[in-house]
């Protein structure tokens, strides 16, 4: 290389590597050379040069830090690791679906909505209906028991008979109906049906036939008015069909104590 060509190239050295870098070229043995001499380089010269030369093939070869780009922003992460979405939920891996909100905790997702109640469930007013058609049924059973026992007439004591029997069906039935929908139906009379009851156990003869009949109107007027609006106003359907189904057989009741008191051939 002539002294010309070195010079031009020390220059453009010079000029890579700016003001700052001067004397770290200068302090690379054989560049302090290059400012006393005009002619030629020694053998220190050339390996500057072949140093430099070496350098600029590193900072231009694929994949050495000078060329790759600095995509490593985070530093506890390695350049290699792919960036993963941002996950505001630590609580929950990336891959987990995520699922809709329930804004009722007390009610699992698949529950009823809207009110909604279950099949064994009742409204107020179905349990309502089965109470208080299990009191009137009992003490049918009672009355009609005592009108077998302390009726003065064939016809007393007959209609007695039929009301202890078909209540005695109708009590069974109601039972069955409270045991599917989960309802305990009341084992005891209530108070006003009790002193009724005591009422008439003290009366004997034509005194107890008149009473009974009348306790037996009022008793399956009642009953009447109770099984007709659960028919038709009840919300369980099977509850209203069996209130719909005995509905004739207590009018057939009614109708039978109201000719009884109208037969005036009978004591």
């Amino acid at each position: 290389m002539t002294s010309l060509n070195r010079k031009s190239l020390f220059k453009q050295l010079v000029t890579a590597a700016g003001i700052a870098g001067v004397s770290s070229l200068i302090a690379v043995p054989g560049l302090a050379e290059l400012n006393r001499q005009t002619h030629g380089f020694n053998q220190s010269g050339d390996r500057v040069f072949d140093l430099a030369d070496n350098a600029t093939d590193d900072r231009t070869a694929p994949g050495s830090p000078a060329t790759e780009p600095n995509n490593n922003n985070n530093p506890d992460r390695s350049p290699q690791n792919p960036t993963t979405p941002s996950n505001n939920n630590p609580g929950r891996s990336p891959q987990s679906p995520t699922t809709p909100s329930n804004n009722n905790p007390g009610r699992s997702p698949n529950s009823p909505a809207g009110g909604q109640t279950s099949p064994n469930s009742l409204s107020s007013r179905d349990r309502t209906f089965l109470m208080q058609a299990g009191q009137l049924s009992m003490m049918e059973v009672e009355l009609g028991r005592l009108a077998v026992k302390r009726g003065s007439s064939a016809g007393v004591k007959q209609y007695g008979q039929e009301m202890v029997e078909d209540h005695t069906r109708a009590n069974q039935e109601l039972m069955q109906l409270a045991m599917q929908k989960k309802v305990e139906l009341p084992t005891e009379m209530s108070t006003q049906n009790t002193a009724l009851i005591d009422r008439l156990s003290g009366l004997s003869g034509k005194s107890f036939d008149t009473a009974y009949k009348q306790a037996m109107i009022d008793s399956h007027k009642q009953a009447i008015a109770l099984f007709q609006a659960q028919s038709q106003q009840g919300q369980d359907p099977q509850l209203k069909a069996w209130a719909t189904q005995k509905l004739p057989k207590l009018q057939a009741h009614l109708e039978m104590v109201n000719q009884m008191l109208a037969d005036t051939s009978q004591p």
